[in-house]
């Protein structure tokens, strides 16, 4: 399966916790610069505006999959790292079952979106996809204990499993 990052927002600059922003004109050049290596038409994408304005610029009609949407980090949507208590971003950072902002484990989150892999994913076979970062994280990583050693970068092809 082809996965395909997103391209970059404003606030992918900043670093913050969740948001639903629109591409900046880098992200768009970027997603831009992508079709030569893209396998086919884009058929799914996750519900993220940048994912869908990036899904709709590389071609095809994109259907929006509400199974491949990001991380709900609950109450720290919008806030920067800075923001957040230390003691509440170390254990987010390092248990996977830590849900010191409210919303989704990286646990659950993992597991939601390997199911998606599991079934929808496995049967478009090289199709494209496109994601959110952290959705992208977590497709490519091995299990939730894994989740945060994946390196992602907007606008980016990665392929799953790897060659």
């Amino acid at each position: 399966m082809q996965v395909i990052t997103a391209g970059r927002t404003g606030p992918n600059r900043s670093v913050r916790f969740g948001g639903d922003a629109s591409l900046d004109d880098r992200g768009r050049r970027d997603i831009e610069a992508l079709p030569a290596s893209v396998a086919g038409p884009v058929t799914a994408c996750g519900p993220e505006t940048a994912a869908l304005e990036s899904a709709l610029l590389l071609g095809g009609r994109p259907a929006v999959d509400d199974a491949l949407r990001t991380l709900d980090v609950g109450s720290w949507a919008g806030l920067a790292p800075e923001e957040i208590d230390p003691s509440e971003l170390a254990a987010f950072f390092t248990d996977p079952a830590a849900r010191p902002h409210g919303g989704e484990t990286v646990e659950e989150f993992v597991r939601r979106i390997h199911a998606w892999r599991d079934g929808v994913g496995s049967e478009i076979g090289e199709v494209p996809v496109v994601v959110a970062m952290p959705v992208a994280q977590a497709l490519l990583c091995d299990d939730a204990a894994g989740y945060f050693r994946v390196e992602v970068r907007p606008a980016t092809l990665y392929t799953w499993p790897a060659p």
